[in-house]
């Protein structure tokens, strides 16, 4: 089965719809990598949690009557406002108050919130038997050691201090800190209190209303689980603002908590029946239970946002995706486009080729390819095939002019040998006899002149392919063989130009001489009497070129003939000195040291250039 150009481009179509895939496993290994580091970092804080609850002491248990305190988002200040607490809902409420509490690392809150139409602030007594009644809030705790018990009043909005009332003398009075702020609706109380001061017993907290005449107390009873102080801060400060923590027994009781920030999963005490972590879409929850030294199982829950390489990498992906998709239907249109024009071009170029094709495969003439033009691949195709298809054209004609050349070259002094051996069987004259072996003799140093020199040409481009290239001096070997030449033909004038100092050429001086008899014999047979012959010697820093000039006739071009192809010379006589081999062995050695050989005419004769010999060694 034969598979077109085209065919076999798109078959790369699959492998670049593949990208798309390998695209998602990489995310999928990121995700899975940044998920799993960023929930060891979960459990290293987990650890650390776990550490610091081994030294404190807790009770496990959370009665239905505990109010759980919420943790603050900042040093509390008291100033009747309850921008501390994250959520503005109270842990205990009626229509008569609403009650909040939270915690600080070491310090409770309590915000109260007290419905009264009627406000009765505390007087001074100013020599009275019995005070004047007020509105007040009592706050008592009541324990088998000692008792805590605060009456909240105060003389008019703002801040005071209130000294704790000690039912023995035992205890130092202890005072906090409160503030009274009035509202249309009523009164907003707010007071701290350190945790370490809080009895382990309930709190009995008692709002007195004032109408003028009578005083209605209305109590409330709970108990309070403040949560492990040390804990609370440092679960805090793990926290910062990118996590939620919540420490909690297997009970209920929370020991520690953080405020979630917006956008962040708020956990919950329920949340400690989490197996492990678990991934939400956008978020990282990890419970990490650990049993304590009395049995008590702790749950160090917490949760942050999924990592941002992780978001971005998703994003990222699907932008990939749409890009790739685009892309690759860009590709297949473009594959579609440039197959079936590469595909075009190469076709027409074989059907160009096979239209100067005869029957038997012979070129009728050289064609004219296209693309030739063309700076790609193709073009360079079309330039080598053009090249190939010219050589093979002067070959041709080379194959087809050569028995005629030869036919001729060797018909002429066969013909004198010929007549002078018959003329010589019925000649006695001695003087005439040695006239006619003169003659065949000068026959056959013919015969053998153009053998020697066919075989010469024939046999030079194998012992070209097993010469030993290095670096000569081409200055020198030309100034050595000018000065031949000088001494041999005096009735010329020879001229050499060339650069100063050391002229290095790659190749084989004995051949380079040899090239340069071939030209200088050609530039004799061209000059007149007292006529020029010039060399130049060109350096152009990676190659050297070479010219010979020499007065005389133009060249005369043929467009069939190339005058550095064999037998092709312009002066085949019967001298057998000129058979047009000349300028092809001058070809021979010049391609084989790297220089490409032309002729032209000038003003005063003809210039043959050989341009490009190499300057460095090249590996064969």
């Amino acid at each position: 089965m034969k598979w077109s150009l085209r065919a076999k481009l798109f078959l790369f179509v699959p492998v670049l719809a593949a990208l798309p895939w390998l695209g998602f496993q990489t995310y999928e290994r990121l995700t899975q990598f940044a998920v799993q580091a960023q929930t060891d970092s979960l459990r290293t804080i987990a650890d650390i949690l776990h550490a610091a609850l081994e030294t404190e002491a807790f009770d496990p248990q959370v009665a239905s009557t505990v109010l759980t305190t919420e943790p603050l988002t900042r040093s509390p200040t008291l100033d009747g406002f309850f921008d501390e607490w994250p959520v503005n809902q109270p842990s205990l409420a009626d229509n008569r108050m609403a009650l909040r509490v939270g915690q600080f690392d070491g310090t409770l809150v309590f915000g109260l919130d007290v419905s009264d139409r009627s406000r009765f602030y505390r007087e001074p007594q100013f020599g009275r038997a019995a005070p004047i009644p007020f509105d007040a809030v009592r706050f008592e705790q009541h324990s088998k050691a000692r008792a805590l018990i605060y009456e909240l009043a105060t003389e008019a909005p703002g801040r005071f201090q209130v000294e704790a009332e000690a039912p023995t003398p035992l205890f130092s009075k202890q005072s906090l800190t409160a503030f009274w702020w009035e509202d249309a609706s009523g009164y907003r109380l707010e007071w701290s209190l350190p945790v370490n001061r809080l009895l382990d017993a309930p709190i009995e907290l008692t709002v007195i209303d004032h109408d003028g005449l009578t005083a209605t107390p209305t109590r409330y009873q709970f108990r309070v689980a403040p949560m492990i102080p040390a804990v609370q801060a440092l679960a805090r400060r793990l926290a910062a603002d990118s996590r939620h923590i919540v420490i909690v027994t297997d009970r209920g009781r929370v020991l520690a908590q953080t405020t979630p920030t917006e956008g962040h999963y708020a956990l919950k005490a329920s949340d400690r029946n989490i197996d492990g972590a678990r991934l939400t879409e956008a978020h990282v929850v990890l419970n990490a239970p650990r049993v304590m030294r009395d049995g008590t199982t702790v749950h160090v829950l917490v949760s942050a946002t999924r990592s941002e390489l992780v978001g971005r990498s998703q994003e990222a992906l699907f932008n990939l995706a749409w890009q790739m998709l685009g892309v690759l239907g860009l590709l297949v249109g473009g594959l579609t486009l440039y197959s079936g024009r590469l595909a075009e071009r190469i076709t027409r170029l074989r059907n160009e080729v096979k239209n100067h094709l005869d029957g038997r495969g012979r070129l009728n003439q050289s064609p004219r390819l296209p693309e030739t033009a063309a700076s790609d691949e193709v073009g360079a195709l079309s330039r080598d095939v053009q090249r190939v298809l010219d050589d093979l054209a002067r070959y041709t004609g080379f194959l087809e002019r050569i028995p005629r050349t030869l036919r001729h070259e060797l018909s002429n002094p066969m013909s004198a040998i010929q007549t002078s051996l018959e003329l010589l069987s019925d000649e006695s004259d001695p003087s005439e006899q040695a006239r006619l072996r003169a003659t065949a003799e000068r026959g056959i140093q013919k015969l053998e002149s153009t053998l020697s020199q066919v075989t010469e040409a024939a046999s030079l481009e194998e012992a070209l392919r097993v010469d030993t290239h290095r670096l000569f001096d081409v200055g020198q070997v030309v100034d050595a063989a000018i000065e031949t030449a000088r001494l041999s033909a005096p009735g010329f004038r020879w001229e050499v130009n060339r650069p100063e100092g050391v002229l290095l050429i790659a190749g084989s001086d004995l051949r380079f001489e040899q090239l340069l008899d071939k030209l200088v014999d050609n530039a004799l047979d061209f000059t007149p009497e007292g006529g020029r012959i010039r060399v130049t010697l060109q350096d152009q820093i990676t190659a050297v070129d070479v010219h010979v000039e020499n007065d005389g006739p133009p060249f005369k071009r043929s467009d069939d003939l190339d005058p550095f192809q064999m037998f092709s010379g312009s002066r085949n006589d019967a001298t057998g000195h000129h058979l047009g081999l000349g300028l092809y062995i001058v070809r021979l050695i010049a391609e084989s040291m790297g220089a490409a050989p032309q002729i032209e005419n000038t003003e005063r004769g003809v210039r043959i250039t050989l341009k490009g010999f190499r300057t460095d060694l090249v590996t064969q």
